[in-house]
């Protein structure tokens, strides 16, 4: 039997596929200090949920936020008022959760327009400050000139991984570019500011190191409701062959566009221990 016309016919999805929610940052000093989880989320997922959750941000930031429970309603809270701080989160802005099990949640943060924020290239202290500060490597002054694959370096400590980021921080190029941290997951961030303008989902580019060398690679989409990407297909063989571990930063610099070729500098946090 056809439908009816005009109306809608949706295919029977389990209950608990759907782990996504939206919070609309609204004029309220409420939203400063802490923010509420939709009902039907928790209804779905509450008796999961610990005392603290883990927030992870697309620019590899984790923050750890207290759940307050008030009679059924649970909120974000603790954390949450630096949280907004550090990213300048306000009034027509709205954020996207992902939940990732085990009270882990990712986000999306978009701006008053729709679009997602450029997010600050920064790592927060443990009190909620971002640091600023930026000291010159400890052992080398190139950290790319420490280049060695197939050697295997264990992840270092946070301040050695802080060190690094700082001194990524004072890459200056005339070419576009941008910066990921390395994690324990097989890819890297590309910002949607720089995806849109110089990548296309599938189509083969190349990451060539400081000696020349170069493998091949594919972005795929972050979020289909962001055009973020991510560096996916092929990068874990990059990652490997050149002897970078979670902690580490990677400048991206794009010094050709047909096809696309990314030089990555690399900033290694073995090269910034004391």
């Amino acid at each position: 039997m056809q439908p009816r016309r005009g109306r809608c016919v949706r295919p029977s999805v389990p209950e608990k596929e759907s782990k996504h929610f939206m919070k609309a940052i609204l004029p309220s000093p409420i939203h400063v200090k802490e923010i509420r989880i939709p009902d039907e989320f928790i209804t779905r997922f509450g008796n999961e949920l610990k005392n603290v959750a883990t927030v992870t941000v697309p620019d590899g930031c984790v923050w750890e936020m207290e759940l307050k429970k008030c009679d059924e309603n649970v909120f974000f809270c603790n954390k949450w008022q630096e949280f907004v701080e550090y990213y300048s989160i306000g009034y027509g802005c709205y954020l996207s959760f992902k939940y990732e099990g085990n009270s882990k949640f990712s986000v999306i943060i978009f701006d008053a327009t729709s679009v997602e924020i450029c997010y600050p290239f920064k790592t927060p202290s443990s009190n909620g400050e971002p640091k600023t500060k930026y000291p010159s490597p400890r052992k080398r002054s190139k950290v790319e000139t420490s280049e060695s694959p197939g050697k295997k370096v264990k992840s270092m400590s946070t301040d050695a991984s802080t060190r690094a980021e700082d001194a990524a921080k004072e890459f200056n190029t005339n070419n576009p570019y941008f910066c990921s941290k390395i994690t324990i997951r097989k890819y890297v961030y590309v910002p949607s500011d720089f995806a849109q303008k110089y990548l296309k989902l599938n189509v083969p580019i190349k990451l060539q190191n400081s000696h020349g060398e170069q493998w091949e690679v594919l972005c795929i989409v972050h979020d289909s409701r962001s055009s973020s990407m991510l560096i996916s297909k092929g990068f874990a063989k990059f990652e490997s062959d050149n002897n970078l571990s979670h902690g580490d930063y990677c400048v991206f610099e794009l010094i050709k566009k047909k096809p696309v070729v990314l030089k990555v500098t690399m900033f290694r946090a073995v090269d910034y221990c004391d």
